[in-house]
């Protein structure tokens, strides 16, 4: 593990998401300097965005291995559908958390009656001793916590913090992860500042979704604006947080312990060697009848070994029929997939 001296600002680029048809989103995780804040391995950031007249998203069935998803809305609604059953609305509020263990295809579509999107897609990377386990779904609608100058909704975790007149905002999700991580939305009216605890043994980061943001920790005064990401130095206890300018200001902090172990991220698969990822992409091609047989395409052995696998199981599990078609996975590139890490992209 590489420690973090100093704050790191990670800027957006657009990436299209689900298709012609699907929408833009502004990713800021992984990136090159680094992939890693604790298990936190993906950050997108949407909207808001007017889809009355377009198609909004779009996303239909496809995969995961070895991370789990946590979605989280400012503004409409998204249908979420899996391969374990599950049959969900995303909606403002609410944290939707999917952990797809050895392996789980789900769908995700805005409501028709949405008009405005905007939220966070977030990613964490399952610790190699949980990566095949059984998939789950669980949906969490924290309470928020309020004062005259600050709101906060903990979707996991824990988070204490206190405002300018020494007010306690402070509370504890029930939600239960594979590895000790935070994630929280915290508004701040405009020119007013918060301190937040911070666990020193676990990394941070902090995504801006709307405003200017004014920070100060481990020392050091930095400032992130609307759609990027701060990832704050290591060993930190705490951060000053003001917003500045005259808009409100709403951010999304992350945290988490050290994964201290390198991923492989490619496409919708995090798995540890280039080998698992082509044989996860080869057993999911030959599910969906894209690509291939099931006999051409088994399994991976560590896969059917460390969950219990038999030869003939679905490893993306089955979909309810009359749904959109699943998206074929893209060709694996010509080199080798590199391990991604705490200190970002490996060079080997």
């Amino acid at each position: 593990m590489s420690a973090l001296e100093n704050v790191l600002l990670l800027s957006p680029r657009a990436v299209p998401l689900g298709g012609p048809r699907g929408m833009t989103v502004l990713r800021t995780l992984p990136a090159r300097q680094t992939s890693l804040i604790g298990a936190w391995c993906f950050v997108d950031h949407f909207g808001p965005d007017d889809v009355s007249a377009g198609g909004g998203m779009q996303v239909a069935r496809h995969p995961h291995t070895g991370l789990a998803t946590v979605s989280w809305l400012f503004e409409g609604a998204i249908t979420h559908r899996d391969s374990i059953g599950s049959h969900a609305l995303v909606r403002p509020g609410d944290v939707d958390l999917m952990v797809a263990g050895y392996g789980i295809t789900h769908s995700e579509f805005s409501t028709l009656d949405t008009t405005l999107l905007h939220g966070v897609q977030l990613w964490y990377a399952l610790p190699d001793r949980a990566r095949f386990r059984e998939q789950e779904f669980a949906v969490h609608t924290p309470v928020e916590q309020a004062t005259s100058t600050v709101r906060v909704r903990v979707g996991m975790g824990a988070f204490r913090a206190a405002d300018e007149d020494g007010a306690v905002l402070e509370d504890t999700s029930p939600l239960v992860t594979d590895t000790a991580l935070s994630m929280a939305q915290i508004e701040l009216r405009a020119g007013h500042r918060l301190r937040i605890d911070l666990d020193p043994a676990h990394e941070h980061g902090m995504l801006v979704d709307r405003g200017a943001a004014h920070l100060v920790v481990g020392g050091q005064e930095s400032a992130a604006a609307r759609a990027e990401l701060a990832v704050l130095p290591d060993g930190a206890d705490h951060l000053e947080l003001q917003a500045t300018g005259d808009e409100d200001l709403r951010v999304i902090l992350l945290g988490g312990e050290p994964l201290r172990e390198d991923i492989l991220m490619w496409w919708n698969f995090v798995g540890r060697t280039h080998e698992e990822i082509a044989q996860f992409r080869a057993r999911y091609q030959a599910e969906i009848e894209a690509e291939g047989t099931l006999d051409q395409a088994p399994i991976a052995s560590v896969a059917r070994e460390r969950a219990g696998l038999t030869a003939d199981a679905e490893q993306f599990g089955p979909f309810a029929p009359h749904t959109p078609a699943a998206l074929p996975a893209p060709m694996l590139p010509n080199g080798r997939l590199r391990p991604r890490g705490r200190a970002g992209l490996s060079k080997d």
